[in-house]
């Protein structure tokens, strides 16, 4: 894949990750059309499935998908007791996880 390509796919996966919360709150509110419904699921649950893969706490879940969709760094992270190498190792094979996950990548 090449550079422009690999760039392209970092955004689409934070734009995805920043509609997440919003996606959530169409499945609840049960005012979606079935269709949408169904695809809002899936993406939401591809998503938690390829963070949670990486993460391995449940409850860090959330806010990984929240810090990955706002581009929040380190320095401003919640998750501040991991060391800043290893939340940036798991914040990009979270990305990566969630776009071979969403069949955006092999």
């Amino acid at each position: 894949m090449g550079t422009k390509q690999i760039v392209t796919l970092d955004k689409v996966v934070i734009a995805l990750c920043q509609d997440y919360g919003r996606r959530a709150e169409l499945i609840s509110s049960n005012n979606a059309s079935r269709r949408v419904d169904i695809e809002c699921r899936y993406m939401n649950f591809k998503i938690f499935d390829a963070v949670g893969e990486i993460s391995g706490v449940e409850k860090h879940i959330p806010i990984y998908i929240e810090e990955i969709g706002s581009s929040i760094g380190y320095a401003q992270s919640r998750l501040s007791f991991l060391s800043e190498t290893t939340y940036k190792q798991y914040k990009r094979l979270m990305k990566d996880n969630i776009a071979r996950k969403l069949h955006l990548c092999d």
